[in-house]
């Protein structure tokens, strides 16, 4: 009987950047111990090893102030290297996530030197990403950018369960490259895999949905207040940096890192929206149907593009536009305002 495949999963980056709490929302309970998890100061020391039904995870402790690059490389790249040293196949280190802090949204030296010393087999996983504003998610990424492809790099938030869907995807894809065995046991790694996490994906994936859907319809709302402006085109601006807003926010809650180009492809291409803003403020009275309508359409187009991991086809996206574009029409957004306000 073939060995069975366990991946093997190296967490590390800085004290205090969420490692432990990440690995607990990516494993069933009981896992990790809430013990094993502080708010006030740094939990691990040394490494943890935190095992299930199909992956190790290798809690590495985090990088102290004033603890150097190399000194700290040198304790995570030493884990790497006597599991190397065992000559036992099922001690290798299949894939690292290196967590970076995302509510400071600032890209250190010392980051940027660990993440270029680190192989391949590197993620660069945002922690904490529902505290980023928009423009520290640019800044943030436009730097992360020059380091790492952007597929690499994935935004999490272990206390609103986002992203994470995300991350498992990419970590069992570094890992199957890593895993060097007969395709036998690889069908038998990816089974497993998808046994272990079929129900926390649902509930990730319901979550996420939730989270998405109430965002699409807070920006509609406030795209529908700023139509109120009675000056023609002064909305446009506002109009087109709360759909942006939107997206990224989106995209943050599926775990994915917008860039300008996926920014560009989703406000234009599901539509023609600057069209319909600029209609909107020749035409008074459609003014915050329009507004709203379009904004809630662009929405749930570009919650489709992510919950299907980037891989909607220009034409599926032009089609989720559309029929989200006839379901808005249904709504009264003035009545809906009005009800938010009681609210």
């Amino acid at each position: 009987m073939s060995q069975k495949i366990t991946a093997n999963i190296l967490v590390c980056g800085k004290s205090g950047v969420g490692k432990t709490s990440l690995v607990q929302a990516m494993t069933l309970p009981g896992t990790v111990p809430d013990e094993a998890i502080s708010d006030s100061r740094p939990c691990t020391q040394g490494f943890d090893l935190y095992q299930t039904e199909v992956a190790n995870f290798i809690d590495c402790q985090g990088m102290e102030p004033g603890q150097t690059v190399e000194q700290y490389c040198s304790t995570v790249m030493g884990e790497v290297v006597q599991r190397l040293d065992s000559d036992k196949s099922e001690n290798l280190v299949h894939a690292i996530w290196y967590c970076l802090n995302g509510s400071g949204a600032r890209l250190q030296s010392a980051d940027a030197k660990l993440i270029r010393q680190f192989s391949e087999k590197a993620l660069l996983i945002v922690s904490k990403a529902d505290l980023m504003r928009k423009e520290q998610t640019e800044s943030l990424l436009a730097e992360l950018g020059t380091l790492l492809p952007v597929e690499r790099i994935i935004l999490v938030s272990s206390m609103e369960k986002t992203g994470l869907a995300n991350l498992l995807d990419e970590t069992q894809k570094v890992a199957e490259t890593s895993i060097d065995q007969a395709e036998e046991e690889l069908n038998a790694f990816r089974l497993r895999w998808e046994e272990y996490y079929s129900s926390m994906r649902q509930l990730w994936r319901s979550g996420a949905d939730a989270a998405a859907d109430e965002l699409i319809t807070w920006a509609a709302g406030r795209a529908a207040a700023i139509a109120i402006i009675p000056l023609p085109l002064a909305d446009v601006g506002p109009l087109v940096a709360n759909e942006a807003y939107m997206i990224y926010k989106l995209g943050a809650v599926y775990g994915y890192a917008v860039d300008k180009t996926v920014l560009t492809m989703l406000a234009g291409m599901a539509g023609g929206s600057m069209a319909g803003k600029l209609a909107a403020s020749f035409l008074p009275f459609l003014k915050i149907p329009i507004a709203a309508g379009v904004t809630y359409a662009v929405g749930k187009a570009a919650k489709a593009y992510f919950a299907s991991g980037m891989s909607l086809s220009k034409e599926e996206l032009r089609r989720e536009f559309l029929n989200a574009e006839k379901e808005a029409k249904k709504t009264d957004w003035k009545q809906k305002m009005q009800e938010e306000e009681e609210e």
